[in-house]
C-alpha cells in the first residue's frame, strides 16, 4: 500500500510539468527591427528567429548543421499590431522572452522614435538590458549576417551581451535602459550605435557580411541631432569610457613618428565663475604603452607631441559637438548636479547651453606605462 501511494504522488508530481515545451518546438525572437513609412504613417515590424531543433540532438559539441535563421516581416499602424499579425502565422510558436536586441532605421529616429522608445519601454515581456541600435542598412540584411566561419547569428556584435571588459578600437553596444536613461537627462547627450555590414574586411568560398558598430547617432533633449562616424566616433566612446582602448598616432611636423596603445581615465571637467553661462577646464589622465617606433625621437619631445595632439583632438571634437548643439563630451552632466540654481537660470533663457567660449582649457597628461622592448633613456632618443 505504501509503494501506492508513492507511485501516485509521483504522478501527481509530474504533471506539473506537462505544459512545457522543449527546446526544439519553440522558435526563439532573439532581435527586433523597427522601419517606418511616413507616407504611409506604417511600420514595418523584422523579427529574427532562431530555432534549437539541432542543437538539441547533440551534447557539448558544436552542432555540425546550421541553427536556422529565420526572419519575419510584417506592417502594421502600431508595432504591437504588426507583431500580432507575424505571431498567427507562425507555427513551432514564438517565444520572446530572449529578445536581446532591437534595431531601429533612421526613418523611425526622425519620426517616431518617442513613440518607439515607450512601446519597448513599457512592455514587460522585453528585458531593460537588451542592446539598442540603429543603421542605415536594410534591416532584412542586417539579420542575415552571420558569424565568421558559418558561425550562427549570435556570435555577431548584434546579439552580443553589453561588454563589461576592455574594448580594444570599437565601440560598445548600450543597453535600452542605460540608452533610456541618458535621453532623458537634462543635460549631455544620448548616443545610440549604429550598426552597418561590412562585406569587404573577410573572405572566404562565400561572401562573409560582418557586422560592426560604425559610428554614434546623436540625441540632446529629446532631438535628434544627427551622428558621428568613423574614427570621430571611435575617439567620442574612448573619452566617454573608462574600459575603451585605442591605438592613436602620432605626427610630428607632418610625419608619422610613433603609435600608442592608450586608455583613457576620467574626463574632468572644472567649472569656474560666477557668470551665466558655464565655463569650465578640461583634464584627462592617459595610461598609455608604446607599440611602434617609426621614427627616432626624444622621450620629452615624443611625450609632448602626444599630449599636445590628444589636446586638439578634444577641442576639434568639442567643436564638432557644438555645430551640432550637442554636449558629447557630457560637460552638462556635472554642472546642473554641482550649480542647481545656476542650471535652472540657464535653462530658461538657452535652448543649448555651451558655445566656443565655454571650454577655457584643455590639460592631458601621458603616463608612458610600458616601451615594448625599445630602450631608452630621457632627454635621449628612443633606439
Amino acid at each position: 500500500m505504501k509503494k501506492l501511494l508513492i507511485l501516485f504522488f509521483s504522478f501527481v508530481l509530474l504533471t506539473g510539468c506537462s505544459g512545457l515545451k522543449n527546446i526544439q518546438d519553440l522558435s526563439y525572437i532573439v532581435a527586433i527591427g523597427v522601419d517606418y513609412d511616413e507616407a504611409e504613417e506604417e511600420f514595418t515590424i523584422y523579427l529574427q528567429g532562431l530555432n534549437f531543433s539541432n542543437v538539441a540532438k547533440q551534447e557539448g559539441t558544436r552542432s555540425s548543421e546550421p541553427i536556422p535563421n529565420l526572419i519575419g516581416v510584417s506592417k502594421g499602424k502600431t508595432i504591437n499590431l504588426a507583431v500580432g499579425k507575424l505571431y498567427k502565422k507562425s507555427k513551432p510558436t514564438l517565444f520572446y522572452g530572449h529578445i536581446k536586441s532591437v534595431v531601429v532605421t533612421e526613418s523611425v529616429l526622425r519620426h517616431t522614435f518617442d513613440d518607439v522608445l515607450e512601446v519597448f519601454g513599457r512592455n514587460r515581456s522585453l528585458r531593460p538590458n537588451m542592446l539598442f541600435f540603429s543603421t542605415n542598412e536594410k534591416l532584412d540584411e542586417v539579420f542575415a549576417a552571420k558569424g565568421l566561419y558559418d558561425y550562427p547569428p549570435i556570435y555577431t556584435v548584434l546579439l552580443t551581451e553589453e561588454n563589461h571588459e576592455s574594448l580594444r578600437e570599437e565601440i560598445g553596444g548600450t543597453s535600452l535602459m542605460r540608452f533610456r536613461r541618458e535621453y532623458n537627462e537634462p543635460m549631455g547627450a544620448a548616443m545610440l550605435p549604429i550598426i552597418n555590414i561590412d562585406r569587404q574586411a573577410w573572405k572566404g568560398d562565400d561572401t562573409n557580411a560582418s557586422l560592426l558598430i560604425s559610428g554614434l547617432d546623436l540625441f540632446q533633449h529629446g532631438s535628434y541631432k544627427g551622428k558621428v562616424s568613423g574614427e570621430d566616433a571611435i575617439f567620442t566612446n574612448w573619452l566617454n569610457s573608462s574600459k575603451s582602448k585605442i591605438n592613436y598616432d602620432v605626427y610630428m611636423d607632418g610625419e608619422l613618428v610613433a603609435v600608442f596603445y592608450m586608455a583613457a581615465g576620467n574626463l574632468k571637467k572644472s567649472f569656474h565663475g560666477k557668470g551665466k553661462d558655464p565655463v569650465f577646464d578640461l583634464t584627462l589622465n592617459v595610461q598609455a604603452e608604446l607599440v611602434e617606433i617609426i621614427k627616432s625621437t626624444s622621450y620629452d619631445g615624443l611625450k609632448e607631441a602626444l599630449e599636445r595632439s590628444i589636446e586638439k583632438d578634444i577641442k576639434d571634437l568639442y567643436t564638432f559637438g557644438i555645430g551640432k548643439e550637442t554636449d558629447l563630451l557630457h560637460i552638462g552632466d556635472g554642472y546642473y548636479r554641482r550649480h542647481p540654481e545656476q542650471y535652472k537660470k540657464l535653462k530658461d533663457h538657452y535652448a543649448f547651453f555651451l558655445n566656443a567660449k565655454s571650454l577655457q582649457a584643455t590639460d592631458v597628461d601621458v603616463t608612458i606605462t610600458n616601451f615594448n622592448t625599445y630602450n631608452y633613456e630621457k632627454e635621449k632618443k628612443f633606439d
